[in-house]
């Protein structure tokens, strides 16, 4: 009995932990896609904003080509990746088909902030901001 709950603490752990870096995974899947222009700005990385949170770098993540098929796999895989990690909406704003949508996920020694914009069928963008406590 005591293998099987110690077995079945290491599968919960594993699961939250592959499900916790799927934001990151995308990033690593299409910075060297031509398709995509990748962005990292650690230039105030060592700045503590005026909430007291140590800003660790923001990357952003930007589609301009028409490849209807392109935006929506990646939009769904932002999507999945969000809910899983459990991510708050805090923003969302829709005109005709341009879409912004801001989400928040806080620990105890962490701050990631995800924004999402869609310009119709012409351009997406991913940003993510992470930030120590």
């Amino acid at each position: 009995m005591k293998k099987f709950t110690t077995t079945l603490l290491l599968v919960f752990a594993l699961i939250g932990s592959a499900a916790a870096q799927q934001i990151e995974k995308i990033f690593d899947k299409y910075m060297d896609d031509e398709r995509f222009q990748y962005i990292y700005d650690g230039s105030n990385m060592d700045e503590v904003n005026e909430k007291g949170l140590k800003n660790n770098g923001q990357k952003m993540l930007m589609l301009n080509v028409a490849d209807a098929g392109l935006m929506k796999t990646f939009s769904g895989e932002v999507q999945e990746a969000v809910k899983a990690e459990g991510y708050k909406t805090t923003t969302y704003v829709r005109h005709s088909t341009n879409k912004i949508q801001g989400y928040t996920k806080e620990t105890t020694g962490r701050k990631d902030e995800v924004t999402f914009i869609q310009n119709g069928n012409e351009n997406v963008m991913l940003i993510w901001e992470s930030f120590t406590k």
